[in-house]
């Protein structure tokens, strides 16, 4: 029997990521992204699999996310693993420099993170596909980010945060869901293009793939390129600041100003 190219994908990222002594929150809006995510996590064998805890987060910015925690609660109990949920009233918590869209993230990164301390949770799994990659780097590109900013998503970090579906492409892991059967629900505010990462990935993304079909992964890899080069740059600049710098008494670094203003 063939095997699944995402299923394969997917335990090579989890090799890196993950370990099976670990306790592993797992972000469950439940999207297509989050269920496959989930559902793949808990596929694995038993001498691979980590601990799991489903988390899911109701931003209180719609009517029907209540059923949206309702849904991801019952997939929880039918995996038999636990779970936990909470809301948040994100238009309330927004930050006046924020989008809707920033907040949201924010609100429920923190959301995660404090699960993840309050259980001892090492390790917390995000859904983010090679799309999401493609469409941060498109975003940060047309703000005018510089090059730290276009590195995109890594799959480790920062602190516990693991994508492992970060190779794997939205559409192959809709039809990995489609193949499997698993159901999942639809957010409508994916549909509402005033939104910066909407309008990237109904309006700009498609328009690229008629031009170049593989786009988004090509996207996604010369982001992994700059980010290749961008940890050799700084690991150089470490060695020359540790070359050029002394530590000469606790807390304090002394150096020559006219050494350091040579180095590039």
């Amino acid at each position: 029997m063939k095997a699944d190219p995402v299923e394969v994908a997917f335990l090579h990222a989890v090799r890196d990521l993950l370990r099976p002594d670990d306790l592993v929150v797992v972000g469950c809006s439940g999207g297509g992204d989050s269920v496959a995510l989930l559902h793949l996590l808990h596929r694995l064998s038993p001498k691979r699999r980590p601990m799991l805890l489903v988390a899911h987060l109701d931003h209180g910015m719609r009517r029907g996310s209540a059923a949206d925690r309702a849904f991801v609660e019952k997939l929880a109990a039918g995996l038999d693993l636990p779970s936990v949920a909470d809301r948040r009233e994100v238009p309330a918590l927004r930050r006046k420099s924020e989008s809707p869209e920033q907040a949201a993230r924010r609100v429920r990164r923190a959301f995660l993170l404090e699960v993840a301390r309050t259980t001892g949770a090492t390790k917390v799994a995000l859904g983010h596909t090679q799309d999401d990659q493609a469409e941060t780097v498109l975003m940060r590109l047309v703000r005018g980010a510089g090059p730290g900013a276009l590195l995109g998503m890594r799959a480790a970090g920062p602190g516990p945060l693991v994508r492992p579906l970060l190779t794997i492409e939205r559409e192959d892991l809709r039809a990995w869901l489609r193949r499997k059967r698993i159901r999942f629900r639809e957010d409508p505010s994916n549909r509402d293009v005033r939104f910066d990462r909407n309008f990237i990935r109904r309006e700009v993304i498609p328009l690229l793939r008629k031009r170049n079909p593989g786009a988004v992964r090509h996207i996604a890899e010369g982001a992994a390129r700059l980010r290749d080069d961008v940890d050799y740059l700084d690991a150089l600049a470490r060695e020359a600041f540790d070359e050029k710098v002394s530590d000469t008494f606790p807390g304090v670094l002394r150096s020559r100003i006219a050494r350091l203003v040579k180095e590039p």
